[in-house]
């Protein structure tokens, strides 16, 4: 039987593991920390979760976010111009964070993993697997719209002691958007992918001194 270690970041722990390709949570038996996890159909549910926050992401761009009734007059606000309020106040820091955390960065994380599993749903392990890879986890920490949903509810709590407040398309795509990507996250599991990369380059390395 071939077994396979793995090294705990937590406690430097050399594990051996007999099934590493068995569904389950393997954890460190020195500390408990979690190794990795296998988990049954991934690369399936990722990709059809990234293509669903894709349509989702789109909608929630076009659409007017919020309508504003106050005194007989009507007003919609979407993201992009509130973005573009923010920068011609000047008020530079906070429309870039918001750009950044809110556009530009669940909009890359996307594409990345549409680049990412799509070859792999189609039965090949991309080029670049390893770069994507190693750029996901550089945006996981700017992929931020949860906390800007939380700011988004509170925000239309105090409107609507101003006016009359209606949700429309976008934030109803904004709000489905954010549970598909949490969603997408707890399937990843980038172990298997790392296996696929590993082989890939041991072939290559016989390849070359053969």
């Amino acid at each position: 039987m071939k077994k396979y270690y793995h090294l705990c970041h937590e406690c430097d722990e050399l594990c051996q593991i007999s099934h590493a390709h068995r569904p389950g949570v393997y954890k460190c038996p020195n500390c408990s920390h979690t190794l990795f996890a296998v988990r049954p159909r991934m690369i399936e549910k990722i990709f059809a979760l990234n293509l669903a926050a894709l349509v989702l992401f789109l909608l929630t761009n076009y659409f007017p976010f919020l309508s504003f009734h106050v005194a007989g007059n009507t007003s919609h606000a979407n993201f992009s111009t509130s973005i573009v309020y923010l920068f011609q106040d000047k008020q530079w820091l906070a429309a870039t964070a918001i750009l950044m955390t809110t556009i530009v960065v669940p909009f890359l994380r996307i594409i990345l993993y549409l680049l990412l599993f799509g070859p792999l749903y189609f039965g090949y392990l991309p080029r670049y697997a390893k770069q994507m890879l190693q750029l996901l986890e550089a945006l996981l920490p700017w992929g931020m719209i949860d906390v800007f949903l939380i700011g988004i509810l509170v925000s239309i709590v105090k409107l609507v002691k101003m006016g009359t407040v209606i949700p429309t398309t976008s934030l109803w795509a904004f709000v489905t958007m954010v549970l598909v990507l949490a969603a997408a996250q707890a399937s990843f599991h980038p172990h298997e992918i790392w296996e696929r990369i590993g082989r890939r380059e041991k072939l290559s390395r016989q390849k070359a001194y053969a």
